[in-house]
């Protein structure tokens, strides 16, 4: 399976300044694929890997030091492997191991030409449970390499990948279309809204879309997302915090279609729990977002000022970070998505999420705006020095709010994300993205490229 990151590894590897590279991710998006297969045995003669997890021994004896020249002694010496600039060395699942983590910073100053990679699911949510613990136990607190590392974050396959992985002819035809501003052949606009809703029911974790791929079978797939998304929930029962806090987490989890799906899309915890606050489920939220199984949206409302930041930290909305596992939460008939009458009704938060997600991949932070009465924007971004208003749709529609948000802000182009062709409309400076190209209109706002 392709994966786009790994052109991100490589060009970390060519970097002379190289730092210890450390993958973060949510369980099951692939970072160990992308790291030892696609990377270390496809690009070197040889490799050290390490699963803390199931190598108790190295996990023992690492969990003892945080001296690198220690490290490597023990590694010839148990492995046999002399690592150097052309044997990379891979610590998987350090989470399990949070020396290794300071060890890097060792890595950093006495051997920076090794190339070191560090992977684990939940890496932050357990950095914070460490810290938490020593600083309760009085212990020394446990030091993160701040500045000592470079980092690469991995999400489900995006549908850029994701077309990567089926139809790359198309790909660079969209790619090609969106350079040059012009809207894609019907046909090939066709295709590509039918690969889209393909990949709604699909998703991008890695095991479901590889089934899809080998099986072409939907059943098989939605069974795939069914073991994934029950094991994201054992998970939470593993979180070391009380029994109330796991099931608020789990609770949270479980309702974030239902939410989303409501006239008022902020997330509501009275709906969920009654006479309870937002505060009393906080853990839930940060244990949600620092898993990265769970993005938040903030509100804004009003005139936008630059940056962007929380206003209201009790208002946001809530999306799940993979596309088929939100569409597996719905219970809505993978079917539907095929037959236009069925598509037809289905609630417009499908495409929502799908843009959450696509924003998130390439780290775009999430917001959106309302306006007095109905008026709202699904999504606001900043692009050079202003507030663009971006608009998600089934298809046709008229941004009846945008008028509202201009009033209040500066003028600038509006975004208009649907099922319809690409074009511009200059005399309302209202730009249209069809569903397929979002890959690429978030390339450009996550890059800085100014949008006209």
């Amino acid at each position: 399976m392709e994966r786009a990151k790994l052109q991100e590894l490589k060009k970390w590897y060519a970097n002379k300044r190289r730092k210890p590279l450390v993958i973060w991710g949510a369980r099951q998006v692939g970072k160990t694929y992308l790291v030892k297969d696609l990377f270390a045995k496809k690009e070197f003669k040889d490799y050290v890997y390490i699963d803390l997890k199931k190598d108790g021994d190295a996990r023992d004896f690492f969990s003892t030091t945080s001296d690198a020249e220690k490290y490597l002694s023990y590694i010839e010496a148990r492995y046999g492997k002399k690592i150097s600039e052309n044997v990379p060395l891979i610590f998987d699942e350090v989470q399990q191991c949070h020396q290794v983590l300071s060890a890097l910073k060792y890595f950093k100053q006495d051997y920076p030409q090794l190339p070191v990679i560090a992977t684990g699911s939940m890496v932050r949510l357990s950095i914070k449970h460490e810290e938490s613990k020593n600083r309760n136990d009085n212990k020394d607190e446990f030091l993160f390499p701040v500045g000592a590392i470079d980092s690469i974050n991995v999400y489900p396959l995006n549908f850029e990948e994701y077309l990567l992985n089926t139809n790359t002819v198309l790909l660079n035809r969209i790619k090609e279309a969106y350079r040059n501003k012009l809207p894609l052949e019907r046909y090939e606009h066709e295709l590509a809204l039918n690969l889209l809703y393909e990949y709604l029911t699909i998703g991008g974790m890695p095991e479901a879309v590889s089934i899809f791929l080998e099986e072409k079978s939907f059943v098989d797939t939605k069974n795939a997302l069914k073991e994934i998304y029950d094991n994201y929930l054992a998970d939470m029962d593993s979180y070391n915090v009380s029994n109330e806090t796991i099931l608020r987490t789990k609770n949270v989890y479980k309702n974030i279609f239902s939410q989303l799906n409501k006239e008022n899309k902020n997330f509501k915890i009275t709906q969920i729990e009654k006479g309870k606050s937002n505060r009393d489920y906080f853990n839930a939220y940060q244990w949600l977002e620092l898993a990265r199984i769970v993005y938040r949206s903030r509100k804004k409302t009003g005139k936008v000022n630059l940056p962007l930041i929380e206003e209201e930290e009790g208002t946001f909305r809530l999306y799940l970070s993979d596309a088929g596992m939100f569409s597996y939460q719905s219970k809505v008939s993978q079917a539907d998505f095929f037959v236009k009458e069925k598509r037809n009704t289905l609630s417009g938060v499908f495409y929502e999420n799908y843009v959450a997600t696509e924003f998130a991949s390439k780290d775009i932070p999430l917001f959106y705006w309302t306006g007095n009465g109905s008026n709202e924007f699904e999504f606001i971004v900043e692009n050079n020095d202003k507030i663009l208003p971006i608009d998600v749709k089934r298809g046709n529609g008229k941004l009846n709010s945008l008028e509202a948000f201009r009033r209040t802000n500066t003028k600038s182009t509006a975004i208009k994300i649907s099922s319809n062709n690409y074009g511009y409309n200059a005399e309302n400076d209202i730009l249209t993205i069809p569903l397929y190209e979002v890959f690429l209109l978030a390339d450009d706002l996550s890059n800085g490229n100014i949008l006209t």
